[in-house]
């Protein structure tokens, strides 16, 4: 009876070190998307097999792991706003992206290309094409957070280099390190960087500096140089084990106030009216805004995801990208000029 009762209470013991253990570690939480068959370019067989080797790395080590397949531009930008929001409600969290497909530069800019892309001219990009810049703003901004980014990118028959590499010169270290790489098609198999992350993944602790330094070391074998790293910056943390950062401290509680003396007894007092909204903004043409109103544009369009560029009021690619994609999804012409009608929505729709 005494060895029964030892074994039970052992039992319970296990399990509240179980469950003590899960709860000190921060959440982790990973997307990974493979664009292997698209509407207008070669299929690339590669990727499926890349994103199965990194999916089963990750969720190995305990990754709560969404996959996404041959995704639309909407669909893109869908799953990684759920990666963010999903990182920013769990802090402090971990959290890994990883992309196989096709990019293509435009500009002196890289784009991921969504499988329903169809560029016949390379201003294409500007509405269909991804920046791959504002994929990795878009994680950076996740306060209390880190992880990595990893970019497996395909060169589109024809064009000229992906153009990944200059993602490197374009983006300032953060809590999120970034590893890009230039693949060829016609090879065989997961690409270096899939077989990388699983070589990497090994062991029960894995720092955020270990993980880039033995990426670097594998992608950069035989002087290739067909990758760039971009390693993390602040506080140390973790892809796999180590100690959690401490959570802020919780703000202390408000002073009690001593009870005010009852009132008199009065007649009820009606309720206020409720304020009236604020009267609509009303915008002019694009040609005839002042600098003021421009930059009010550039907002909106940050605020509602569109735009990661300079607030400078200066229309320039990136914010006519930016346009363009607000036209396509309120079913407009997407010139890449707004009219009066559509930048007083604009501005109106963040107030």
């Amino acid at each position: 009876m005494r060895a029964c009762l030892v074994t039970v209470l052992l039992g319970f013991a296990g399990l509240f070190w179980n469950a003590s253990t899960a709860q000190s570690q921060p959440l982790r939480t990973a997307l990974v998307i493979s664009n292997a068959q698209y509407a207008d370019l070669p299929p690339l067989p590669r990727c499926t097999a890349s994103a199965a080797v990194v999916r089963d790395a990750l969720k190995a080590k305990g990754f709560e792991v969404v996959e996404r397949s041959d995704v639309r531009r909407g669909e893109f930008d869908a799953a990684i706003g759920a990666l963010a929001k999903r990182t920013a409600a769990s802090p402090p969290s971990v959290a890994v992206l990883y992309y196989c497909g096709y990019a293509r530069e435009f500009n002196g800019r890289p784009f991921l290309l969504p499988a329903a892309a169809n560029i016949a001219r390379d201003n294409d990009l500007l509405t269909q094409g991804l920046i791959a810049k504002s994929l990795v703003d878009s994680l950076a901004r996740v306060g209390d957070s880190s992880g990595v980014i990893l970019l497996d990118g395909f060169q589109p028959p024809g064009a000229a280099a992906t153009g990944l590499a200059r993602l490197g010169e374009q983006i300032q270290p953060g809590s999120f390190a970034v590893v890009g790489a230039n693949n060829d098609a016609a090879a065989l198999g997961p690409t270096a960087t899939a077989q990388a992350v699983h070589g990497q993944l090994t062991g029960d602790e894995v720092s955020l500096e270990k993980f880039i330094a033995g990426m670097r070391a594998e992608l950069t074998k035989g002087g290739a140089g067909t990758a760039f790293f971009v390693a993390a910056a602040g506080r140390p943390s973790f892809l796999v084990g180590g100690k959690p950062p401490p959570a802020p401290p919780a703000p202390p509680p408000p002073p009690v106030a001593a009870a005010p003396p009852p009132a008199p007894t009065a007649a009820p007092v009606a309720p206020a009216p409720a304020p009236a909204p604020p009267p609509q903004q009303v915008m002019v043409d694009e040609d005839r805004m002042s600098d003021q109103e421009r930059r009010q544009v550039q907002v909106a369009l940050a605020t509602l995801g569109y735009y990661s560029g300079r607030i400078d009021a200066t229309f320039g690619p990136e914010t006519r990208a930016a346009i363009r994609r607000y036209q396509f999804e309120i079913k407009g012409e997407m010139t890449g000029h707004l009219t009066a009608e559509q930048a007083t929505k604009l501005v109106n729709s963040v107030r």
